[in-house]
């Protein structure tokens, strides 16, 4: 028996004609009674009674036993094609340490709370790393904090953050600090992206040679734990700080740092795609001080 032969059936059942069955259907109704009678020989018996001057097609024992069943058949497949149709969510990101630390897990966490059954695959990639990954389809986007340049790799302007001065909170003070101030060996440095390193030569002098320079956010948390330590950061590093750091105002103006991610350039993008880009947009939206730079794709 075919799929087509039982919806015949159902329909015959419902709309209790062959005419009405057949109108249903867009089939001839010499098509629909081919369909019965190959469907009850396959079951070896009638499944509905013939009576002379009796146009209504009633069911018989073996019938009424075999509409059940189909009423079940067609729930299954229902439910069979719209899991078909169903697009499965999933999205491989990866990120610099800093925005992985501090500011995609908020992401993350919205993006599962919105669809449960999706799949996120989280990496770690530096730059170069992240445009081979990319190039290679094994990394759907990459966020960096510089525009792409490199084949197969689209860079899309995501946010501009400002950097801000952070003390822990034993050696905060509430007045302004002149960066001259400053002592370079308390500092802990962090290689933000290539225009803060640009800035900090310029800032504190070509020789600058701060005691403790790191990439890794976990060793920024402990080594800020020191009583006059100070670093400048994103100011999403510092919000995910708060609990241990303070925010210092400066007299001068402090850089900022642009933020990109990265996709393949051409062929179709992830399901998953815009939808994480709109949970990341409305984590940004929630600080005033990031400045949202990108539209959905």
């Amino acid at each position: 028996m075919t799929t087509a032969e039982i919806e015949s059936f159902l329909a015959i059942c419902r709309y209790k004609t062959i005419t009405r069955a057949a109108e249903h259907l867009f089939i001839s109704q010499s098509a629909l009674s081919t369909r019965l009678n190959t469907l009850e020989r396959d079951l070896g018996g009638r499944l509905f009674y013939r009576q002379k001057g009796c146009r209504e097609m009633i069911l018989t024992p073996k019938g009424k036993a075999f509409f059940a069943l189909s009423v079940q058949y067609e729930s299954i497949v229902s439910q069979m094609n719209r899991l078909c149709k169903e697009q499965h969510l999933s999205l491989r990101v990866s990120s610099i340490n800093s925005l992985g630390s501090f500011l995609l897990p908020s992401v993350y966490e919205a993006f599962l709370q919105e669809y449960p059954d999706a799949e996120l695959e989280i990496q770690d990639k530096e730059l170069a790393q992240a445009y081979v990954s990319i190039q290679r389809g094994l990394t759907d986007i990459a966020f960096t904090t510089r525009d792409a340049d490199a084949p197969g790799v689209k860079s899309i302007h995501i946010f501009s953050e400002p950097m801000v001065l952070i003390f822990p909170k034993a050696s905060a003070t509430t007045t302004a600090v002149t960066l001259s101030e400053l002592s370079g060996r308390q500092e802990v440095y962090v290689p933000w992206c290539a225009a803060f390193e640009q800035w900090h030569r310029e800032a504190f002098g070509f020789c600058a040679q701060p005691q403790i320079s790191i990439s890794i956010m976990e060793q920024l948390r402990l080594f800020m734990k020191r009583p006059g330590s100070w670093a400048i950061v994103p100011v999403s590093v510092a919000n995910g700080m708060q609990e241990e750091t303070v925010i210092v105002p400066t007299s001068q103006p402090l850089p900022h740092r642009e933020v990109y991610c990265n996709i393949a350039d051409g062929g179709e993008q992830p399901t998953a795609l815009d939808p994480f880009l709109t949970c990341l947009r409305n984590i940004l939206s929630r600080e005033p001080q990031i400045e949202i730079k990108f539209t959905l794709l």
